[in-house]
């Protein structure tokens, strides 16, 4: 048999390039949630075909996305050519509906693909509630 993966076209040839983003509302990481985390999105991210570029994170509840983890994938997003951000859940990104859907619906603007191993891909459409 031949293997085909190896210098074949499509995905192999290059891969999307995917930022891991990880948060707890915990003010210290006593358990090692960040790690898990971390480790989650990381093997998620393989499974995906997908080269991870950079990774951030943030401790505490925060109101608001102003979070030096946050800001740090902010910056770097366009310099590194991130198409892929990943997050265990939406709640990562914000509990608050609005701020989230706010949040998704600019990465779609930057042509960035939010993606979650718990939920898929998350738009800015899905974070809408009838009524809203």
């Amino acid at each position: 048999m031949r293997e085909q993966a190896r210098g074949g076209r499509g995905m192999e040839n290059r891969k999307k390039k995917a930022w891991i983003y990880t948060h707890i509302d915990a003010p210290e990481d006593s358990h090692g949630a960040l790690k898990k985390q971390y480790e989650q999105l990381n093997t998620y991210g393989e499974q995906l075909g997908l080269k991870i570029a950079g990774s951030s994170s943030d401790m505490g509840g925060t109101a608001g996305l102003k979070r030096p983890g946050l800001d740090l994938f902010l910056e770097e997003k366009e310099s590194r050519g991130i198409e892929v951000l990943l997050v265990l859940d939406s709640s990562r990104i914000s509990r608050d509906e609005k701020l989230c859907g706010e949040f998704l619906h600019q990465m779609a603007q930057s042509g960035i693909e939010v993606c979650s191993p718990l939920e898929g891909i998350l738009s800015a459409s899905l974070q809408k509630t009838a009524g809203s």
